[in-house]
């Protein structure tokens, strides 16, 4: 069958009677795309939609640029609290690190089965709904609602009070920050994102390349240090690192959402399918180049870790990385805040970005009010979107709590996320005929979706 009839099967699936004038016009721009035959062309010209402006490299920055925000800096104590070794530690960095690569991997093929921007929902309504169709809906409505309110501004949040937290800190040198200037710091910030993303779309993914490149050559300093300091000799810490491992494997299940938050923003290219150009060839690419090159950085950046601390004294660190560099580079410690800060920030602005794309979409759906579909006319950003996203954010700013956030994100996360797996599991054999790029064996997505129960059940009863 040719691709043209896969993409009217799968179109068949997820139209939806409306009276909405902006759900009949979504319509209408998808009978038009689909009477094309490659996902590489542009969207029609006669309609105000946002346009494919993203290749590969700058795919492969939003995903770095993401995944690689407070995580590195905030996980490794919540790793090391749940494993109770170092040895364990590292291999449960790798093992987050591949589990989002599996992850990833299931979303690249999914996403080429159903081409939408918003990820899950569209996942959601078309996989899960082509098994039964009602589920479809209420699965996509529940996570629609749930991403908006509480994944997505909870991660902003997050990455928002981490930057202002190591911001400030970097800049004060005789006193620590109070709350409530984090707080304020935070929101300041909040409303220059939102601005930005509001503006242009342009300048919010130059932005972000220049978050990555920041955010890399700030944990290449710190692994060249580590290098350095193995090379003299300083690895008792690394030495017998399986010492006093834990023998609970609920608390296993604790450490690996600690290490999957640090990952986390493996699937943010999904929610941005309709911008990226030729999303056949730079989807699962832009996955398989990102996310092997973060779990080498991650890795080597808490071994480099390990050669200044032992388990006592990162535990007990308020600050892991600033502990490492009071010690490893002296001095010049005090630049090292501000290039964690900016690590932080630019992880803020792409999930912004990412997250106003979900407003859209689940709006062009019926499942949140039609002006979130809206885009502004001349500077095509989904400003309602990114209006929504940045003030529920900066509601979820004003307890201050990054740890309580993490969990609360994690929580929900996961149950969608596991979903997801088996949408992309329904379509094996719902949508055989459609065509796929990459395609995933079906016992590894029965795998992640067993881990996903056991990441949602496991901490609820520990």
């Amino acid at each position: 069958m040719s691709f043209n009839s896969s993409m009217t099967d799968i179109n068949s699936i997820h139209r939806r009677q409306s009276n909405s004038f902006i759900i009949q016009q979504q319509h209408l721009t998808s009978e038009k795309i689909n009477r094309k035959n490659s996902l590489r062309d542009e969207l029609p010209t006669n309609e105000v939609t946002l346009q494919r402006h993203l290749g590969l490299f700058s795919g492969v920055c939003f995903i770095v640029g993401i995944i690689i925000g407070s995580g590195i800096f905030v996980s490794p104590k919540g790793v090391l609290r749940g494993t109770e070794s170092v040895g364990l530690c590292l291999i449960i960095w790798i093992g987050s690190g591949l589990l989002s690569l599996l992850g990833a991997l299931c979303y690249a093929e999914i996403g080429t089965v159903i081409p939408r921007n918003g990820a899950e929902i569209a996942y959601m309504k078309e996989g899960i709904g082509s098994v039964h169709e009602r589920i479809g809906e209420i699965s996509a409505y529940l996570f629609n609602w749930t991403s908006a309110l509480i994944l997505k501004p909870a991660s902003i949040a997050i990455l928002t009070l981490t930057f202002s937290q190591y911001f400030l800190s970097g800049i004060l040198i005789d006193c620590a920050p109070s709350e409530q200037l984090v707080k304020m710091t935070a929101v300041f910030t909040l409303l220059i994102l939102m601005n930005i993303n509001s503006i242009s779309v342009s300048a919010a993914n130059r932005l972000n390349i220049i978050f990555v490149i920041c955010k890399v050559v700030t944990i290449i300093i710190v692994i060249i240090v580590g290098i350095v300091r193995i090379a003299q000799g300083h690895t008792k810490y690394l030495q017998n690192g399986f010492d006093g491992t834990t023998t609970k494997p609920l608390n296993v299940a604790l450490a690996f959402y600690s290490g999957l938050w640090a990952y986390d923003g493996w699937n943010s290219l999904n929610s941005i399918t309709e911008e990226l150009k030729n999303p056949k060839r730079n989807l699962w690419l832009s996955i398989v180049l990102a996310l092997p090159s973060v779990i080498i950085l991650y890795l080597l950046t808490n071994i480099s870790y390990f050669t200044v601390m032992d388990k006592v004294t990162l535990l007990n660190s308020n600050s892991v990385a600033v502990t490492w560099g009071e010690v490893a580079i002296g001095p010049v410690v005090r630049a090292l805040p501000i290039l964690v800060s900016i690590s932080a920030l630019g992880g803020g602005n792409g999930s912004l970005y990412g997250s106003a794309r979900y407003c859209m979409v689940g709006a062009q759906y019926g499942y949140l009010p039609e002006v979130f579909a809206c885009i502004h006319k001349k500077r095509l950003t989904p400003i309602p979107g990114v209006v929504l996203e940045g003030l529920v954010a900066i509601a979820l700013c004003m307890p201050g709590n990054v740890e309580g956030l993490i969990d609360f994100f994690s929580f929900a996360a996961w149950i969608f996320y596991g979903l997801t797996f088996l949408a992309t599991l329904f379509c094996k054999f719902t949508m055989k005929k459609a065509e796929r790029v990459i395609s995933v064996p079906i016992p590894l997505i029965i795998l992640i979706i067993l881990i996903s129960i056991y990441l949602v059940i496991a901490p609820v009863i520990a």
